[in-house]
């Protein structure tokens, strides 16, 4: 007797340029713009989205760290009042060396 199992595996979501939105902030900050919300409005009521925010190389880790995660926060609760369901929301502190100050939303 044989018995064969076959798993599926759950395929990745390609991620495209079209299902990023991109928020800025300023130096040390966490408030949304004007031109932010704008952006922010673009992700339909309804969507999943992950959050990621980043601080840029200027000040201590602690501070970037604090800083990235406010902004994914800022960006999660703006998008909750505007009936997108957020699955994630994670600061990453500094991703690499350059000013990186902003939030990335993965629209699924």
């Amino acid at each position: 007797m044989i018995k064969e199992v076959v798993k599926e595996v759950p395929t990745q979501q390609e991620v495209k340029v079209e299902n990023l939105v991109f928020v800025t902030f300023a130096q040390g900050k966490s408030e949304l713009t004007k031109e932010a919300k704008k952006c922010l409005d673009a992700v339909q009521s309804g969507s999943k989205v992950q959050i990621v925010g980043t601080a840029s190389p200027e000040g201590s880790k602690e501070i970037n760290d604090k800083l990235s995660q406010a902004r994914a926060d800022v960006v999660a609760s703006y998008l909750k009042t505007k009936g997108v369901n957020v699955d994630e929301a994670t600061g990453k502190g500094v991703q690499g060396n350059t000013s990186n100050r902003l939030a990335v939303v993965y629209v699924k």
